[in-house]
């Protein structure tokens, strides 16, 4: 009888600790993953990804040029017969939206999957007299607009199609991401960086 009774008591305590557990398991997995690490880093994505749809644009890296662009229109037998020379200032910014910055936790890190570079803004303005030789081909303002133009296209495409320049902007954006999020988070994070979309 006494082995029956401590056969029993060992069943409901058994019972009992199951019923137990099995109603604290969710407060215990939430507590128990703010201090596990992948706990840790997905409660960190969370609010840093909440925390970029608010942040707006960054720009990674931003080129300031000075030039001058001439340009030289020549007639047949004669030479030239139209000549422009114009100092000018082109400035770019490329980067991307921080909300289409995706976090994706994992059991060592964050890893941050980086939307493709692109253009935020350009500016190209004149930055000094033009200097016009038009005896025998005058420059309109058509022409002059035209040129301008032409030059701004240049200097927009030199920096948008060049590989290096791509890869800076690249370099610079994941080491601004880098310093941005742990200014987010309060403490520095280990994160991983790859291009979204080549997952």
């Amino acid at each position: 009888m006494k082995r029956f009774g401590k056969r029993l008591l060992r069943i409901l305590t058994l019972a009992l600790a199951l019923t137990i557990a099995a109603v604290l398991l969710p407060y215990a997995r939430d507590w128990l993953g703010a201090y596990l690490p992948q706990g840790k880093y997905e409660r960190a994505s969370r609010l840093l990804s909440h925390e970029m749809q608010r942040a707006g644009e960054l720009t990674a890296v931003r080129h300031v040029e000075q030039g001058v662009m001439r340009t030289e229109t020549n007639a047949l037998f004669i030479g030239s017969v139209q000549s422009v020379s114009v100092p000018y200032t082109y400035e770019i910014g490329l980067g991307f939206s921080l909300d289409e910055v995706r976090l994706t936790p994992t059991e060592r890190s964050i890893s941050v999957a980086v939307p493709e570079i692109r253009m935020l803004y350009d500016s190209f303005q004149p930055s000094g007299e033009a200097e016009v030789h038009d005896f025998w081909y005058r420059l309109t303002e058509k022409q002059y607009q035209k040129m301008l133009d032409d030059q701004a296209a240049a200097c927009r495409e030199k920096y948008l199609g060049d590989a290096d320049a791509q890869a800076q902007a690249w370099d610079a954006a994941c080491e601004a991401l880098r310093t941005l999020l742990s200014q987010m988070a309060g403490e520095k994070l280990p994160l991983t960086f790859e291009r979204a979309g080549t997952n």
